[in-house]
Parts: structure tokens; C-alpha cells; sequence
């Protein structure tokens, strides 16, 4: 009898970037190995990492045979990504961070909505936690809802959220190139995902799953904390799709004035109000002329978002996110 979902026998290839990743990768390849999909190769990719992250992936490898580890000079997020799949032998491709988490079930229930979604979908997303350090949840993504052809509505933002969410087909990643190493070189990573999302959202179609699926870790001194970067990031990938696509420009620097507000309150969350400002000021285009009234806005924004993390008990803000627990179920 043929199998509902065929797409649940297809290997998924788990490609985990790793730069100085000791404190976290074992969790990170746990909550990969642990998933109910069990036909899956984990790439480590370390990309020149200088603590013990080499000798905690030789014992991942020994302890489970679908671990297999590479090492390359440094070079970048996108080009440790890069080599991971070009080792990777999967039909479908999965990108984690080592520092991120993954709910058990959360390649299943994306390889069941590629089998319900057909063959025009390359990309499939689900809902994302914020956690702490110590794997709290401690916040969540808006859950979007955007399926199909969505290549205008992101132009706004990224709605993957995270490099750890997306389940990808091999063949639409090849067909866009992968992810752009030279942003890196420009002085602009940061926004390698929402780059390569974008190239697979002007050709194919993209669904999503309605879960909470995905923990992504915020921490002091990540790559989103560079403010300039992310904004410079954000510049370069959008330059070259206005030059495509001139009809969007709009849409497209809404979406920088969204990404720059969203950081500003990150700012502000770690008391950097000087980058705060900065960051609300270069996009106010004389809606905000002055420092009180960027601080009016700033703190009008953070007590909305106090409002909009206030939830019951069994919500993704109350839990830790750990397998077998209800920490990302949906609470809407």
C-alpha cells in the first residue's frame, strides 16, 4: 500500500554551521537525532572553530552514525552552510545553528506539508520561540500565516524568522545558488537567510506549518546584535531585488523601517539607547525629529510588547523548550 505521505521516507540532510559552539551544540544535535523522523544525516560543518566544539562532535559521531563532521577554514555562516550541502545527500535540506532547538516532531510535520502542499512548494516554515541561554522561552514570533506565492509580502521581512526553521527541497536550494557567501565580504551578514528565502519565493511556492516548531536562541553578541550590520545586510539584499523588482521598492523599505524598529527595541531591552536612537533616526524620514520623541516611541513599542508576551500559564513564554514537553504548542 502506498504511504499518505510519501515525503516521510525521504532523508533529511541537517546541516549545523558551528563556530565556537561548545556551550550548546550537543543540545543542538540532540533536538536534531531526537526527532519522530528518524530518516535523517546530520552535517556538522565546524567553520574554524578554536574551543572543544572538534571533540564534542567526534563524540556525537561515535554515539549515533547519521553525525558526520567537517571542518573548513573560517569563512561565514553561508559558507559553512555552502559546504554542508554540498556534502549532503538528501532530498530534503534542513539548516540548524548550533545554538538553536527543534521540537520533536517538527521535520514530520514539515514533510507532511510538502506531501499536502504538492510539488510546486520548495519551502516550508513553521512558528519560532525565543529562548535564553539556559533554553527558557521567554517570548515568540507572531504566528504568520503566508502561504503560496508570497514574494511581495517579503519584501517586508524575513516570515522564516530563523536560518534554524526553514525545510528546504535540494533542487530549489541549487536552482538559487545557496546562500550568498560575498555579504560577508561586503560588510553586510546578517541577512544570508532572508536573501536566499526571497530567491526561492520569486519562483516557487512557499507553505507553512501552524506550530510552534522552533527555539531560537537570543544572545548577548550574536550577528543580530551587530545593529549596523544587520542594517548594512539589510541595504545590500535590498538593492539588488529593487533593481529586479522597482514596483516593490515600497514594500521594501517599509520592511527596513520594520527591521530597524525591532532592533531599536532590542536596544533599548540592553539599555544601548544611544544605538537606539541611531537606528530609529536613520530611518524616521521626518516622523522623528527628536530624541524625545524616538524615546516617546521606544517606549510606547516596548509596553506593547509586554502587552503582546502576556499569556496564559501553558504558553510558549512560561516553559522551557525541551522535548516531550507542550513548551511550543499552539496556545491561539
Amino acid at each position: 500500500m502506498r504511504s499518505p505521505h510519501p515525503c516521510a521516507n525521504q532523508l533529511v540532510s541537517v546541516i549545523v554551521p558551528a563556530f565556537n559552539a561548545e556551550n550548546t551544540i550537543r543540545e543542538t544535535i540532540s533536538s536534531a537525532l531526537n526527532q519522530t523522523h528518524r530518516n535523517l544525516e546530520v552535517i556538522v560543518v565546524d567553520d574554524g572553530s578554536t574551543d572543544q566544539t572538534r571533540g564534542i562532535a567526534a563524540h556525537l559521531v561515535q554515539d549515533d552514525p547519521r553525525v558526520r563532521y567537517v571542518y573548513k577554514d573560517n569563512g561565514g555562516v553561508a559558507s559553512a552552510r555552502n559546504r554542508g550541502i554540498a556534502e549532503a545527500q538528501g532530498k530534503f535540506i534542513a539548516t540548524l545553528d548550533a545554538d538553536d532547538l527543534w521540537y520533536p516532531t517538527k521535520l514530520a510535520r514539515q514533510l507532511a506539508r510538502f506531501e499536502q502542499s504538492g510539488p510546486e512548494t520548495a519551502l516550508v516554515y513553521a512558528w519560532c520561540c525565543w529562548i535564553d541561554d539556559h533554553g527558557n522561552v521567554t517570548g515568540s514570533a507572531p504566528p504568520a500565516r503566508l502561504e503560496g506565492n508570497i514574494f511581495a509580502q517579503m519584501c517586508l521581512g524575513n516570515v522564516v524568522i530563523s536560518g534554524s526553521n526553514a525545510l528546504i527541497r535540494r533542487e530549489a536550494l541549487i536552482a538559487v545558488g545557496g546562500f550568498d557567501e560575498s555579504l560577508r565580504s561586503r560588510g553586510g551578514q546578517g541577512c544570508e537567510d532572508w536573501k536566499l528565502y526571497l530567491q526561492i519565493a520569486e519562483r516557487y511556492a512557499i507553505a507553512m506549518v501552524p506550530e510552534y516548531l522552533v527555539g531560537y536562541r537570543i544572545s548577548p553578541g550574536s550577528m543580530s546584535d551587530d545593529f549596523d550590520q544587520m542594517m548594512q545586510s539589510r541595504r545590500l539584499v535590498e538593492a539588488e531585488f529593487v533593481a529586479a523588482h522597482p514596483a516593490l521598492a515600497l514594500e521594501f523599505a517599509r520592511g527596513r523601517t520594520i527591521l530597524a524598529r525591532s532592533l531599536a527595541l532590542r536596544a533599548i531591552d540592553r539599555c544601548q539607547i544611544r544605538d537606539a536612537i541611531e537606528l530609529l533616526g536613520s530611518q524616521s524620514q521626518g516622523r522623528l525629529t527628536t530624541g524625545v520623541a524616538t524615546l516617546a516611541w521606544l517606549l510606547g513599542g516596548l509596553a506593547r510588547r509586554s502587552l503582546r508576551w502576556t499569556r496564559r500559564d501553558n504558553s510558549p513564554t512560561s516553559n522551557r523548550f525541551l522535548p516531550l514537553r507542550r513548551s511550543c504548542d499552539v496556545t491561539d
